[in-house]
């Protein structure tokens, strides 16, 4: 799909979604009883203009494009019988980049100018027929210029919806519309689909979710969402997913993933009174303790491999600020630091080296527990039973074999001596017919003979006849 037509269908869906968004919340989160819809050239004329500004005079390029297509939502209030009142007028529209788009140049974010251009617009109508909000979609998101002025204290109320490589939206709105009921308008990504995109930030950083684990904030940036939200999100992927589960460390939330699934709740009672009477846990639980404190030692290992980074960096910059000194006295000096730089580095090695050993011990054990456990749970048949379900498989295709070649050779023809008496009659008169269309090989003449005459070729009646083949 090319660009053009990606950002003609991150129109039809954006626009699409708003009205699904719109009539959702009738009466149930808008301050409104129902909206009406209409078509406004906003969008077209935008574009047009853009095009003879390039110097494009062309109607097809015109359809071709995205960005023409604007619609105004007028949403009303009954206030008494038939008499309504109009509370809002929203403007939507999708503003893509027509230049990059035009010469076929990757399309980047938009700026601040497209933004004011297309506010532009409004100051030219009349005062009853001015929106009371805008909001702008791109699939290609906007700079910090145009997103600042989401802020500004002018009329209308803008909003700013940004499309995400993975499916989300980055939306700039003002403080007053996040606060008030006009902002759940906004939200056109669900619960569900915003769990998705979780699932699948998690997936792409798999190795990482199974060492280090991920924490909460990390997420909240890859999903451009809140830590509260995305804390919300992984709480909820977790019940979703037995194999997730969170790890606290110093007061930030990581999630990682275990091995093994948990039994899941109906397992709970059974599991709390199995620690009531302090019995052994079962694998499954064992794993997952195992796995939790795995995460937390690799947590620990990773401060201390950023240490020993820092320290192994101030043992290089010594070494170099050694060799280059001029002065004994300067030399002492760096030599004085370089010692007390490598006791700390043997020291921090030390660490890190047990981490890394408790590490594999963990993972060690972890990988026989797992390995033990999948094994317990499928039920393999024993050797006993597969040496009789081979001998069975051996005397049935034995004895279907006799019976095939019995069943060959006594198996009767269905030809009668006449009707083979008819086809060889048949395939002899194939035979003369195939004989007949081929040419007898001419005799070489002598030298000084005249060529034969020919014959007069017979009437064509008489060849007719004389070609026709004989009645049995």
């Amino acid at each position: 799909m090319d660009e053009r037509s990606r950002h003609r269908q991150f129109e039809d869906q954006f626009l699409q979604q708003l009205r699904t968004r719109a009539a959702e919340l009738l009466r149930r989160g808008l301050p409104a009883d129902y909206f009406q819809l209409e078509q406004v050239p906003d969008g077209v004329d935008g574009v047009r203009a853009t095009l003879v500004r390039l110097e494009r005079f062309d109607r097809d390029l015109l359809e071709q494009l995205p960005g023409t297509r604007a619609v105004q939502f007028s949403f009303r209030r009954r206030v008494f019988g038939p008499f309504h009142k109009t509370v809002a007028r929203l403007r939507a529209q999708v503003l893509a980049p027509i230049e990059a788009l035009v010469d076929g140049r990757p399309p980047g974010p938009v700026g601040r100018e497209q933004v004011l251009d297309a506010l532009a617009r409004y100051e030219l109508l009349p005062e009853k027929q001015r929106p009371s909000g805008v909001v702008f979609a791109s699939p290609t998101g906007f700079t910090p210029q145009a997103r600042a002025l989401v802020h500004s204290a002018e009329r209308p109320t803008l909003v700013l919806m940004g499309g995400r490589s993975d499916g989300g939206w980055d939306v700039e709105m003002p403080e007053s519309v996040r606060q008030g009921p006009w902002a759940r308008l906004f939200e056109l990504e669900s619960q569900d689909e915003r769990l998705k995109r979780l699932l699948y930030h998690l997936n792409k950083n798999l190795s990482r979710l199974e060492s280090t684990g991920l924490s909460v904030p990390e997420l909240a940036e890859q999903l451009g969402l809140s830590s509260g939200e995305a804390e919300r999100l992984v709480r909820q992927a977790c019940r979703q997913d037995s194999r997730l589960l969170t790890v606290v460390h110093e007061g930030t939330i990581h999630v990682c993933r275990s091995p093994l699934a948990d039994e899941g709740n109906t397992m709970s009672l059974r599991s709390w009174i199995r620690r009531l009477l302090r019995l052994k846990p079962t694998v499954p639980e064992q794993v997952r303790t195992l796995t939790a404190q795995r995460v937390q030692l690799e947590q620990r290992r990773q401060e201390v491999d950023q240490r020993l980074s820092a320290l192994e960096a101030e043992e290089r910059q010594a070494l170099q600020q050694g060799a280059a000194a001029t002065t004994d006295a300067e030399r002492k000096q760096l030599a004085a630091r370089l010692m007390r730089t490598r006791r700390e580095l043997r020291r921090v090695r030390a660490q890190a080296n047990l981490y890394t050993q408790q590490i594999d011990v963990l993972g060690t054990h972890i990988h026989h527990l797992t390995l033990a456990e999948h094994g317990r749970r499928i039920e393999l048949p024993k050797a006993e039973e597969l040496t009789r379900q081979a001998a069975e498989a051996e005397q049935l295709m034995a004895e279907l074999a006799a019976n095939a070649d019995l069943a060959a050779s006594i198996e009767v023809g269905a030809t009668s001596p006449l009707m083979a008496e008819e086809e060889a009659a048949i395939l002899e008169e194939f035979r003369q017919a195939a004989a007949a269309r081929t040419p007898a090989p001419a005799a070489q003449a002598a030298p000084g003979d005249s060529p034969p005459a020919k014959e007069p070729a017979p009437p064509a009646a008489e060849k007719g006849r004389a070609a026709r083949p004989e009645l049995g």
